[in-house]
């Protein structure tokens, strides 16, 4: 019995996980609203934009998409991501890449400039 509700949770989070993935993914299909580089490491940026999008008031997360890639979000209405940054490891730090609707994500490109 305990085995089955852990199959069942890890299901349910694995479908949770694969639906913020898609949302995120049809972001990455979007015009990028902004784009920089920062000379922090790849998780220290994705660390620091974090720490200043978490106080705007919507849902935030970080994840990984590879070895050298992670990304931040922001979950809108119905856990639909609303605004995703790509921050990829380069020579000199991180290069991002910052994705969503420009009426509501533009308040989030400026801090997130903070961070370069």
């Amino acid at each position: 019995m305990r085995k089955s509700v852990s199959n069942l949770l890890m299901a349910c989070f694995t479908m949770a996980l694969a639906a913020c993935v898609s949302t995120d993914d049809a972001l990455l299909k979007t015009v990028p609203i902004g784009s920089g580089t920062s000379t922090l490491g790849t998780f220290e940026f994705v660390k620091c934009v974090k720490a200043k999008w978490t106080p705007m008031g919507l849902p935030v997360r970080e994840y990984g998409l590879g070895a050298d890639t992670q990304a931040v979000s922001v979950r809108g209405a119905g856990g639909v991501s609303t605004l995703l940054a790509v921050a990829q490891q380069s020579a000199g730090g991180t290069g991002y890449t910052i994705y969503g609707d420009i009426a509501a994500a533009s308040r989030y490109v400026a801090p997130t400039h903070a961070c370069d």
